[in-house]
């Protein structure tokens, strides 16, 4: 059994509180400090926490009975940024916009000049 202990922080280095930490049959959660504790013969732990991106600990680099110190930094999920896609898109945006008024107009203007 491994005696696995650590503390959870963000790419800041600020302690994450309320972490949900995993070996798939048990959880714990971090304090305010972003420590946790927890006892396991399994050789993953997960982590996963509202607002970051999930994270694994390989513990089976270490021998079975073994106390672990298992510190692990959590990213942040990042929201797509719409200004930055119509910026990296501004070409294709503009071409099928382009597409679109050739379509309709030239749809228009058969209509209007077709003969019946």
């Amino acid at each position: 059994m491994y005696d696995v202990i650590g503390n959870v922080v963000d790419a800041n280095d600020v302690a994450i509180k309320d972490v949900v930490v995993s070996d798939g049959k048990q959880k714990v959660k971090t304090d305010a400090d972003g420590y946790y504790e927890i006892k396991t013969t399994s050789r993953t732990l997960t982590f996963n926490a509202d607002k970051y991106a999930p994270n694994t600990f390989d513990l089976g680099k270490y021998k079975l009975g073994a106390k672990v110190n298992a510190d692990v930094t959590l990213s942040g999920l990042t929201p797509m940024n719409q200004k930055n896609f119509f910026q990296k898109n501004k070409k294709t945006l503009m071409y099928v916009g382009i597409g679109l008024v050739v379509v309709v107009g030239g749809y228009f203007a058969y209509k209007k000049f077709a003969k019946n």
